[in-house]
């Protein structure tokens, strides 16, 4: 490219256009491509060009150099006879021969695989291998990939036009898309092809000797990515960043950016080439894919199915909660071991190793299995197993779609006695024709209803058992679900034969042909009429439950109140008595003085204790911002800590929604627990947080004198002191233990007698 001054080497131009080929004046084949030679392996130099590729389009008289020439103006169809490959592109006569410059016509990303070729093979600025990736990633139709594909090409043929403006370089770089600059070392712009006029917005003479930064950054251009751009420029380096690029009106748009150094023939770096190329239509495609995997994981993680997907290996890569539930197993259980070794039986085993040679050939196939859960309990599993590739089309293991059939399986071994069940069962069961008239019923249902079986037959259940206390919208549901074929499942109130009403739950199901038509149907009617009056006898225990707790609770408040007034009085008499006698006791009565204040101050704490348990549950929590890390602090500050324990908080702790009261109650209490009972010459209480995805895991260590395992069960209960500690009123571990149910959260302990003891408290974010 002499009037650009640009030099390219057999390298540089490779990268730039891989699928080139060039012939001589007698039609041999000069050079190619590297990537050209991938999809045309038979090709070699010096073949003849008529030998090994047709000229599709246009159509030409006779296949001649001059030919060729005279048409290279237009848009090239050439058909590879080996594998009838397509390639597309140009022709351009350079002195006494002919270059080719295009790239091969695939439709799917698949055929891109089946030739084994990968984006190393395309040239960066190829907007090919870009726009397959896309259509397959966002499922468009065919219509609109042709529509794309027609746009591209009607594109690329207005853009060589210009061919007249450069040569053989130029005409490519002016006929792209993308936008196209050539930038000198100090990074001014000289050249610039109309795509990236368009792009942008500004005209040639605001562009050239400008820098492709000044025209592209703004505020919310990532200053990483520039930086990426400007060190590998500086450098001599090629580079490919994406980034937010500004237009001259003020919009913006998302770039992507790949730079080439130009290299004389001595190998130095003499110029840049850049190309730009608009991804804003393939960053929403990414955003609408990631929704789109995000909620296939949800769907994925609450199917009814249990979904298990495995690498090549056999090792557990995901399990979805239906598969959790089904194995007993929990996600830790799980994940980076071999389903085979944790429920499969040795034949089992067998089935899985020929299922694993089938997936490896690409086969899609169902079978049952029998399994062992974790409770050790015998299932059948029906499993549906499919190769799982990656998006090279490489297969990286496999995933199932797990259904326990367990119950069907029996239900085929038992469906002679359950024949024999329908007649004996104690619930009533009627059969009717598809137009829902009886054909048959159980001994049951007579003596339910109160008819005779020759009273029932051809009659309709409802017109037989409804009156005036059925719900109208009951049957009207029912009349629907039979009238669509589909089960229906309801209670209603029926009457009998002598007008005794009751009430019944009805289970009915439609009956098909192997055709899908309704021939029958079937119903279960179970009489819950005395069930019916235990949930009104129950509803009715529920209020007066409700109105008793109100009164306990009440009543709590009474005593609590008749209770601290006399012994705030006790213990202003013994003060009072102490002070008139200073002196005048002796040592004995005092201890007696003080172990009654002690007494009496144990009494205050144990019925404030009982005060709190008793509102913890009842009064309304407020549901505020509650910084944990401030909350502890208060009560460090606040509890006597004698000197030689120290208290630390190991890392920062999390604001949580909650009741500011009630939270400093939970750590008041279990900080105070452990600086009461530490019996070392060097106490530490630790407290400390773990943030998982729903939940915070809070800990409180101390060094103390621990509790044997034997008690651990039994401390939360009410009333229930392990310990002769003056402190210890047997309700503070209680009063914790109803906060974390009130959250709905978890508590536990892990202790060792003489070491200490860590308190755990799970609550929900």
């Amino acid at each position: 490219m002499s009037g650009l001054g640009l030099y390219f080497n057999e390298d540089s131009f490779n990268r730039l256009f891989p699928f080139y080929f060039q012939l001589g004046a007698d039609f041999q084949v000069l050079n190619f491509g590297k990537s050209l030679a991938k999809v045309c392996p038979d090709l070699q130099k010096e073949n003849l060009f008529t030998d090994f590729f047709e000229i599709v389009r246009p159509h030409l008289k006779s296949v001649s150099f001059q030919e060729i020439i005279k048409n290279s103006d237009q848009h090239i169809l050439l058909k590879y006879s080996k594998t009838d490959l397509l390639l597309r592109g140009q022709f351009e006569q350079m002195g006494d021969t002919l270059l080719f410059v295009g790239s091969p016509w695939f439709t799917s990303m698949s055929e891109v695989i089946d030739r084994k070729l990968t984006f190393d093979d395309f040239a960066h600025h190829d907007a090919l291998l870009d726009l397959l990736h896309v259509l397959n990633n966002a499922e468009n139709t065919s219509n609109e990939l042709k529509e794309l594909l027609l746009t591209i090409n009607t594109q690329k043929n207005q853009l060589k036009k210009d061919k007249e403006e450069l040569n053989r370089l130029s005409y490519v770089a002016s006929a792209n898309k993308n936008g196209v600059v050539f930038t000198k070392l100090d990074g001014s712009i000289f050249w610039c092809n109309d795509a990236f006029l368009a792009l942008t917005g500004y005209s040639k003479s605001e562009i050239i000797g400008k820098s492709p930064i000044e025209l592209g950054r703004t505020t919310s251009t990532d200053k990483k990515e520039i930086k990426k751009m400007v060190d590998s420029f500086l450098a001599g380096n090629a580079f490919e960043v994406d980034l937010v690029h500004a237009r001259k009106n003020g919009d913006s748009f998302w770039s992507r950016i790949k730079g080439q150094p130009i290299a004389d023939s001595e190998g130095n770096t003499i110029q840049y080439f850049a190309i730009l190329e608009d991804i804003s239509l393939k960053k929403r495609y990414d955003e609408s894919l990631e929704i789109e995997k995000e909620k296939y994981r949800g769907i994925i993680a609450n199917m009814n199915l249990g979904l298990l997907e495995v690498d090549l290996n056999g090792k557990i890569l995901m399990a979805n909660q239906s598969f959790l539930d089904m194995s007993g197993y929990g996600t830790e259980e799980l994940i980076g071991n071999k389903a085979s070794g944790l429920f499969l039986t040795q034949e089992g085993k067998k089935i899985l190793e020929s299922k694993d040679k089938l997936r490896s050939e690409g086969v899609i196939d169902s079978y049952e299995v029998n399994v062992i859960d974790k409770s050790d309990e015998n299932k059948t599993w029906l499993i549906s197993g499919a190769p799982n590739y990656d998006i090279q089309g490489n297969l990286i293991g496999s995933i199932g779609i797990h259904l326990d059939i367990t119950d069907q399986k029996e239900q085929e071994q038992q469906l002679y006695l359950l024949s024999l069940i329908a007649e004996k069962n104690i619930n009533a069961v009627i059969i009717s024709d598809a137009t829902g008239r009886i054909e048959w019923a159980n001994p049951s249902f007579l003596k339910m209803s109160g008819y005779t079986e020759q009273e029932i037959l051809g009659k309709k259940p409802g017109n037989l058992l409804q009156g005036r206390d059925s719900n109208k919208e009951t049957v009207t549901y029912m009349s629907s679900q039979i009238a669509k074929g589909l089960p229906f499942n309801c209670e209603i109130v029926n009457y009998s034969k002598n007008k005794e009403k009751y009430w019944v739950r009805i289970q009915g199901q439609a009956l098909y042909d192997k055709n899908g038509v309704v021939i029958k149907f079937f119903a279960i009617e179970e009489d819950i009429t005395a069930q019916k009056a235990l949930e009104e006898q129950k509803e009715n225990l529920l209020l007066d439950l409700a109105k008793t707790n109100k009164e306990l609770e009440d009543y709590a408040q009474i005593v609590s109140h008749d209770l601290k007034s006399p012994l705030r009085s006790i213990n202003s008499l013994i003060s009072w008595i102490k002070e008139e006698n200073e002196g005048g006791f002796e040592e004995q009565t005092m201890k007696y003085f003080s172990l009654m204040e002690h007494k009496v101050e144990k009494m205050d704490h144990l019925i404030e204790g009982i005060l709190t348990y008793s509102k913890i549950d009842k009064e309304e929590s407020r549901g505020e911002k509650v910084n944990t890390n401030d909350i502890i602090k208060s009560i460090i500050d606040m509890i006597h800590v004698p000197e030689h324990i120290k208290v630390t908080i190991n890392n920062p702790l999390p604001v949580i929604k909650a009741d500011r009261f009630r939270i400093q109650q939970l750590f008041q209490n279990l900080i105070g627990n452990a600086v009461n009972y530490i019996d070392k010459e060097k106490g530490l209480v630790e407290i400390a947080c773990e943030e998982f995805t729903s939940h915070y895991v809070f800990s409180v260590a101390d060094n103390g004198v621990g509790m044997p395992k034997e008690i651990h069960g039994k401390i939360f209960e009410t009333f229930k002191a392990y310990t002769t500690s003056k402190h210890s009123t047997g309700l503070g571990l209680s009063i914790v233990k109803k906060i974390v149910l009130f959250y709905k959260g978890e508590i536990w302990l892990e202790s060792e007698e003489g070491k200490g003891t860590t308190f755990y408290v799970k609550l929900k974010k």
